[in-house]
């Protein structure tokens, strides 16, 4: 199932305490925006992966996670949600290739992302 093209991806729609933002990241080289997240490696388990992803990328754990969708975008896709607590603070490994930035809903629609992401987010974004 798993081989050195990584067929399986996990992807997090990170919502903002106050829920009035999602967290992206940015890829200036590349000139384009995705979830947070990543591959899952031989033997691992997509929730370890996710897990381990948010760590490398961003210094940070997330408690209340869940998978709640897959999709489809050049590989399997499996999607958590999960609400940021207030006091989170994201650390990127390296800001010249990668960082994030908390993005409001009215401007997920001009983000340059895949349209799969973009949905995710949409119909998962929390209600008050």
């Amino acid at each position: 199932m798993f081989h050195d093209k990584h067929y399986v991806s996990t992807k997090l729609a990170l919502y903002s305490s106050d829920l009035q933002t999602v967290l992206i990241m940015r890829y200036p080289k590349r000139a384009i925006s995705g979830l947070p997240g990543g591959h899952v490696d031989r033997g691992e388990t997509p929730d370890d992966a996710i897990v381990r992803e948010l760590m490398e990328e961003l210094s940070i754990t997330v408690d209340n996670m869940k998978r709640v969708d897959f999709f489809y975008n050049n590989r399997i896709i499996l999607a958590y949600t999960a609400i940021a607590p207030a006091d989170i603070v994201i650390t990127p490994t390296d800001p010249k290739y990668e960082y994030a930035e908390w993005v409001a809903k009215d401007d997920i629609q001009t983000t340059k992302m895949a349209p799969e992401y973009i949905r995710f987010i949409l119909q998962n974004w929390p209600k008050f």
